[in-house]
């Protein structure tokens, strides 16, 4: 007497009308296994036109080769089951990596077609117990692989690829999936370590080219920090002293380039703080002369701004005018024919043209013996706390610089208002009542 074969877990049949036809018009018909909401699917090497598809009932009907084509992906379906059942009779657990093997008939561990969330899921565990992370950064890790294959199935159609079919170019469009939710360069990061500590455990295991796992290792994002945009919690700024520093330096740097930065630093200064990606789509006709006003669109968020000009900022526009007045952009860091409603495009060239800012800035920086790193955000700072510490109402410098709210400004220069309120009370409101 034969064994009962397993009945709990068989596949279902469907037509690929979501792919092309062939030149005759066919279909495939493939065949589904679904494991705790994950599928397993394969091509029945069947295809057929799909008016003798009856999508409800998942057969085929009125087709001239009935007999031959249902009995044909049958015997598929009942191998399949069988296999599983006798894969169940050795093992307890059923993984959606093995049933995905056993469905498309591949060979049962860790091969190139092994499922990279499957693998790196394995990965992450596998560090977890040798105490090499804690649980949280395992936890963190699993939920960002199922975001990963949420971005697959949402990208590709289905949640899954092989380990062979990791690329540079797929980890590229994760991010960009990412950044499209709104996800900030330090929490892309986070979400990219696990796949690339997968990517190099691959490597070892001969599962993916060393080359493609080293690309994928170089795509880590510059955070704010890194890029001069913000310096976490610590207001960084120039001293009076430190800004004589500064420009007697100016004249005697070697590179005209490295001078052309410090111009860029100034500038923000001058110009209410400022930021760089207000400096890179800065255009003459945002320039008002006359008024002595700037007015454009700033960057971070897309709205209008305007911001009275001091005498040294409009000095430094006329030097400049000089240079570049025939162009479009004022420091000619974008070219004439530059889209700026490119949004993708724009975030391109702010990072790719603010690195060698950066590294010019640091090196000035070290010259002068300061504690922190100098970049152009460091211009936006010195701005506030001059202000600040010239009594400038808090209200006036939120507003110009453009501040969401005077709470975002009250939070950040914090510590540095009991000083200018301490002025106030001392000039203004000494009462001579007494």
């Amino acid at each position: 007497m034969g064994r009962v074969k397993a009945t709990k877990l068989t596949g279902k049949f469907y037509l690929r009308t979501d792919r092309n036809p062939d030149k005759n018009g066919k279909y495939a018909i493939y065949l589904d296994y679904v494991l705790d909401t994950k599928h397993a699917r394969t091509d029945t090497e069947v295809w057929i036109e799909e008016k003798y598809w009856d999508a409800e009932r998942e057969i085929m009907r009125k087709h001239p080769q009935y007999a031959r084509l249902t009995n044909q992906i049958e015997k598929k379906r009942q191998a399949i089951d069988d296999a599983i059942y006798d894969y169940l009779q050795k093992k307890k657990r059923l993984t959606i990596d093995v049933l995905r093997s056993l469905v498309q008939g591949r060979p049962i561990g860790k091969t190139a077609d092994t499922d990279f969330v499957e693998y790196a899921t394995e990965t992450m565990e596998e560090r977890y117990k040798l105490g090499k992370i804690g649980i949280s950064v395992r936890d963190n890790a699993l939920c960002g692989f199922n975001k990963f294959r949420k971005f697959l199935a949402e990208t590709y159609g289905e949640d899954s690829l092989f380990v062979s079919e990791l690329t540079v170019d797929l980890v590229k469009e994760y991010i960009f999936w990412r950044q499209k939710q709104g996800n900030i360069n330090s929490t892309i990061n986070k979400a990219l370590t696990p796949i690339m500590r997968t990517a190099k455990r691959a490597v070892i295991d001969k599962l993916l080219d060393a080359s493609i796992a080293e690309a994928i290792c170089d795509l880590y994002l510059p955070t704010k920090k890194e890029l001069g945009e913000d310096d976490g919690d610590e207001v960084h700024y120039l001293t009076e002293e430190q800004m004589k520093q500064f420009i007697a330096l100016r004249d005697k740097v070697k590179y005209p380039r490295t001078r052309d930065f410090m111009d860029y630093f100034l500038f923000s200064l001058n110009a209410c703080g400022l930021r760089f990606s207000d400096l890179l789509t800065l255009e003459w006709r945002n320039i008002d002369f006359a008024k002595k006003s700037l007015r454009k669109i700033l960057y971070k968020g897309d709205k209008p701004h305007e911001i009275p000009l001091n005498d040294n900022a409009i000095r430094i526009l006329e030097q400049w005018h000089d240079r570049t007045g025939e162009n479009r952009f004022v420091f000619g860091l974008l070219d004439d024919d530059f889209d700026l409603h490119d949004k993708e495009e724009r975030k391109r060239m702010r990072l790719n043209k603010n690195r060698a800012i950066i590294t010019s800035l640091r090196t000035i920086g070290e010259k002068m013996g300061l504690p922190f790193h100098l970049t152009i955000h460091v211009a936006r700072h010195t701005f506030a706390v001059w202000a600040l510490n010239k009594g400038v109402d808090v209200h006036v410098i939120s507003r110009l610089m453009a501040h969401s709210s005077v709470m975002v400004t009250e939070k950040v220069y914090a510590k540095f208002m009991p000083d200018t309120l301490q002025q106030e009370v001392q000039s203004k409101l000494n009462f001579n009542i007494i």
